[in-house]
């Protein structure tokens, strides 16, 4: 999965430069909300963490993006913790109403967690769904503010909200 990433990564580079098309770069922090059961334990509880994209949107309603994000660090009751991120792979469907729009994301996440007990540790590495919605504000031409809400859909799964600025090329 990581290296399909790094492929659709360089192709979206070199595809920006021979047709047209709308390349972007994003970067913002998200609350990361975990409540799951780890080895029957309750893990409740938020962290705040960044994120960074590139996509490209060969026409204005359709995209795709690659991305990371950083999910943070999550106490639980007995001493527990655990640490995660995602890289992504997402396509986006998007309406754009004078500055402002609106989009829909869908896609496959390449997860890690590193889970440490009191008496052990442990990681876990999985590729599952993720879906997510957000607005857009067009603050100049290139550049944008944008607010989502995505929910990674893995056995732990956590739920991210965030904001932050994207800039087209």
């Amino acid at each position: 999965m990581k290296s399909a990433i790094r492929i659709l990564t360089a192709l979206l580079i070199f595809t920006c430069s021979s047709v047209y098309a709308d390349v972007y770069i994003g970067a913002g922090g998200y609350v990361t909300v975990l409540n799951e059961k780890i080895s029957s334990h309750d893990v409740d509880d938020k962290d705040f963490a960044p994120a960074f994209f590139l996509g490209w949107r060969p026409i204005e309603l359709l995209g795709v993006e690659v991305g990371y994000y950083d999910f943070g660090e999550f106490k639980g009751d007995n001493g527990e913790s655990l640490k995660g991120n995602a890289t992504t792979l997402v396509g986006l469907l998007s309406l754009e109403l004078g500055p402002v729009g609106a989009y829909a994301k869908a896609g496959v996440a390449d997860y890690s967690f590193d889970v440490k007990h009191p008496t052990s540790n442990y990681s876990e590495s999985k590729t599952d769904p993720l879906a997510g919605v957000g607005l857009t504000v067009d603050l100049m031409d290139k550049l944008y503010v944008y607010a989502e809400y995505i929910r990674f859909d893995s056995d732990i799964d956590v739920d991210v909200a965030g904001a932050g600025l994207r800039y087209s090329f």
